[in-house]
């Protein structure tokens, strides 16, 4: 059995593939999920070609389960491209009349009376876990910081400053890291939130904490807006109107620092702080 627990013909392909797609620094579970389920695939129909009735027919299979997003035939087209790379020219690469169609994002525009409702039910949110306290510093940083809810849920003790007003993103999507200021009032939400975190788990590795003192789950994350969605009783999601398209006059637009117009310097900047600051990443 190969290390990834493949079983199939292609098992060692695959584990050759993940390899070099850890050394590229892409070590996503998600990627490794689905090529398992191709794996199973190939076993129990005893696949042994890499050809378009192997590939295409798993994703005939697959899109008998999948929702509305199928970003996943991008990993199996990759493991095709990897493999007419690597002494397997015959490898059959995913058409592109297979690829996802682009699911167009409809954000909703909450206003300030929304806003100020939802964080203040998030700060009297009753509940025995540390979501009592941290649930305000946890959804002020995505609001006012524009974090995503991974970079949230793994932002690292180490990685806030709140002397110096600053938080540092590390290995984020792209594999990009930037260092965030803090407003006075930010810091101190954020302040309050650790030091109460620190009363009840001294050695936490991660700035917010499930009720066990690990990482928080992105299930959990969702549970929790949701419980204050409704203790502040606002109306739900689905069915409001779509934020129309808004486009600023040139006059109002937002415009960078001259510093910050260099976008190879900004590069070169944005990919030496991990390493300036953590060290090396381990792969």
């Amino acid at each position: 059995m190969s290390g990834h627990g493949f079983t199939s013909a292609f098992a060692t392909e695959l584990d050759a593939y993940l390899a070099f797609k850890a050394n590229m620094g892409f070590t996503g579970a998600s990627r490794i999920w689905y090529l398992k389920q191709f794996d199973a695939y190939c076993a129990a129909h005893d696949r042994t070609v890499f050809d378009t009735d192997t590939v295409e027919g798993w994703v005939g299979v697959q899109l008998q389960r999948c929702g509305r997003y199928r970003s996943w035939m991008s990993y199996i087209r990759d493991v095709g491209r990897w493999m007419t790379m690597n002494g397997i020219p015959e490898a059959y690469v995913l058409s592109d009349r297979w690829k996802a169609p682009i699911v167009a994002a409809r954000p909703y525009l909450l206003s300030r009376h929304e806003i100020e409702l939802f964080f203040a039910a998030a700060a009297q949110i009753q509940t025995p876990c540390p979501w009592r306290w941290q649930a305000v510093a946890f959804f002020t940083l995505m609001h006012s910081c524009g974090l995503r809810t991974g970079e949230t849920r793994a932002l690292q003790t180490g990685q806030v400053d709140l002397d110096a007003g600053h938080i540092d993103i590390i290995w984020s999507k792209g594999h990009r890291s930037r260092r965030l200021p803090l407003t006075d009032q930010v810091i101190e939400i954020l302040d309050t939130c650790d030091r109460t975190s620190r009363a009840h788990f001294a050695a936490r590795r991660t700035f917010f904490v499930s009720a066990t003192g690990n990482q928080v789950s992105a299930a959990t994350v969702g549970k929790v807006f949701a419980r204050i969605w409704d203790q502040a009783a606002l109306a739900p999601a689905r069915g409001r109107p779509a934020a129309p398209a808004i486009r600023l006059p040139a006059s109002l637009r937002l415009r960078q620092h001259p510093s910050m117009d260099d976008r190879r310097r900004r590069r070169r900047r944005d990919a030496a702080l991990p390493v300036s600051l953590h060290g090396p990443r381990d792969l």
